[in-house]
């Protein structure tokens, strides 16, 4: 009787050890969980080591003041048979194609000083023909002078035949261009924005083209040669002022002379 309550006793107080493995076990699992996390943690830091280390690294590679397993890689050269040269060649040949600007700008700046001098010559001569009310001589550019006569001084309203006292005006032109056989002519008729319609001119058009072309073959037949002088006619499409007012009307009803250097043969 008591041999069997020592041995119920015996093994009622060694029940505390299986409680004490069981804490034991999961202390284990616990330490390993903590070293396998621990462990993951190093290798992320050392990657993000080795990334600032490619980063910041120097001319002779890439040196480290923590410690690592191996040393960080160091930046490679582009090898030479494989860089870029850029062809000097083909560029040289474009360059060469393109036209000289700079050389292109000299001669329109020679041009416009010679065509200076000439419109001094045209000043004059108009002077002498009392005509400089009635024409404006411009100033060369581009290697062109425009010399714009008036309208209403040149033609009486809504015809195509000029008045006989201006053509001493046209003479002085047709005298420039006989003077200076490098240059060309091109006659520009230009009306105002008022509709014209009659039997012979049924639009502005037609109004400014004719008076364009009587003022050539008048020229023509002073002997200027034909291959050097044009005429066209722009009705009321390029006007020089507003044709909301008599004086703007007055200013787009006009001839204009467009002198300019003969392209070289």
């Amino acid at each position: 009787m008591n041999s069997k309550k020592t041995l119920v006793e015996e093994e009622e107080g060694a029940s505390w050890i299986y409680t004490f493995a069981d804490l034991m076990t999961l202390l284990l699992v616990f330490f390993v969980l903590l070293f396998s996390l621990s462990s993951v943690e190093a290798e992320r830091f050392e990657k993000t080591i080795r990334s600032l280390n490619d980063a910041f690294q120097g001319d002779d590679g890439a040196n480290s003041i923590i410690d690592l397993p191996h040393n960080a890689p160091v930046k490679t050269e582009i090898p030479e048979e494989i860089e870029e040269s850029l062809p000097a060649t083909d560029i040289a040949e474009k360059e060469a194609e393109k036209p000289n600007e700079n050389e292109a700008e000299s001669q329109n700046v020679a041009i416009d000083s010679e065509l200076t001098k000439l419109t001094h010559e045209i000043n004059q001569q108009f002077q002498i023909a009392a005509a400089t009310d009635a024409v404006e001589v411009g100033t060369p550019k581009d290697g062109k002078v425009t010399i714009k006569i008036k309208g209403d001084v040149l033609f009486p309203s809504g015809s195509a035949e000029f008045n006989t006292e201006m053509m001493t005006v046209l003479d002085s032109v047709v005298l420039t261009l006989k003077k200076n056989p490098d240059l060309k002519l091109s006659i520009n008729g230009h009306t105002d924005n008022i509709p014209i319609q009659t039997p012979r001119f049924p639009s502005n058009w037609d109004l400014s083209a004719i008076r364009a072309t009587n003022v050539l073959r008048y020229m023509v037949r002073g002997g200027l040669e034909v291959d050097r002088v044009t005429a066209t006619g722009y009705g009321d499409s390029v006007p020089v002022s507003s044709n909301s007012t008599l004086r703007g009307r007055a200013e787009n009803r006009r001839l204009e002379f467009v002198l300019e250097k003969r392209a070289a043969q």
